[in-house]
């Protein structure tokens, strides 16, 4: 039977779940955990996107995710890849490391959002000594929120949510405080929007209007001319150079940026750049997010988005 298709609107906020195989725990010890946070950090700048929460046990994954118009199996697919291939390497195994495609839904309104985030940072209540005090588990991002932890990673945006409750931060988190403990035990839609409707104020917080969606529409004939022009290159020299070092970091930095905002694959960038290989754009892509951390480097991405950006 053929699968159904996935639904991945990129304009909208989504719950994904990630499960390990029924035979293996996803995560074996905390580093497991940490390294899949940290690759999740890497995934997010790479496509420009946001996680407003997620909660790691020990066997599964729950992301709040934020798509701003990049392609979400994408994403996910390039994430869970990677963490496959450390776990297999670390622990001398082969074979799938997580169970069938990764689960998500779409989250419809503003309320299914407040929802979702407090599952998720509910989720630890059924560990032994986390039932009363799920905020101090150390792999969920409930702590990062009320500002009992740091965020290691550069990983949580919270004012999107937070900005549901009041206009003043501080008194935000103390109303989302009230609203994940009193969902601990709610069942019945009727009780979760008479809790809704009681912990948030009529004004919203200003941050809210800072949530962007990119078209990920920009033709990549554009953006090697932009990345071109920043290294006073003509365009037809960066295409015909080939194996010239001068040349290695533009088409660095050209593939990453196709890669990101034009949501092209890795055979679209071959044929746009002609004689190279899947492995050798793998590679420069992963190169020129490297590359793109560099202060010389950094204006490109925010002038390109402001090419993109849905008003």
């Amino acid at each position: 039977m053929p699968r159904s298709a996935r639904k991945r609107n990129p304009d909208t906020i989504h719950h994904i779940m990630c499960r390990s195989i029924s035979e293996i725990y996803l995560f074996r010890n905390d580093d497991d955990k940490r390294k899949y946070l940290q690759l999740t950090a890497q995934y997010r700048q790479k496509f420009q996107c946001r996680i407003l929460a997620y909660c790691i046990m020990d066997t599964h994954v729950h992301i709040q995710f934020d798509p701003q118009g990049c392609d979400i199996s994408k994403f996910m697919h390039g994430l869970n890849l990677s963490y496959a291939q450390y776990y297999n390497k670390k622990y001398n195994r082969h074979g799938h490391v997580f169970q069938n495609r990764f689960l998500n839904n779409v989250i419809q309104d503003d309320n299914n959002n407040l929802v979702v985030s407090a599952y998720i940072h509910n989720n630890p209540k059924d560990i032994p000594g986390f039932s009363d005090c799920v905020h101090t588990y150390p792999f969920s991002s409930y702590g990062i929120y009320i500002n009992q932890s740091t965020d290691d990673f550069g990983l949580i945006n919270k004012e999107f949510i937070l900005s549901r409750f009041d206009k003043n931060l501080d008194l935000a988190v103390n109303l989302y405080i009230d609203f994940v403990t009193s969902c601990n035990n709610v069942k019945q839609k009727q009780e979760l929007l008479h809790l809704i409707h009681k912990s948030i104020t009529k004004e919203p917080y200003e941050y809210r209007s800072y949530r962007h969606i990119y078209r990920r529409d920009l033709p990549p004939e554009t953006i090697i001319k932009t990345v071109t022009d920043a290294f006073n290159m003509h365009v037809p020299d960066f295409v015909k150079l080939k194996y010239n070092r001068s040349t290695s970091d533009i088409k660095a930095i050209s593939v990453f940026l196709m890669r990101c905002l034009s949501n092209s694959s890795y055979k679209d960038i071959c044929k746009t750049l002609g004689d190279i290989t899947l492995s050798q754009t793998a590679k420069l892509n992963n190169k020129g997010f490297y590359l793109m951390q560099k202060p010389k480097y950094k204006e490109l991405l925010p002038q390109l988005l402001e090419k993109i950006k849905v008003a």
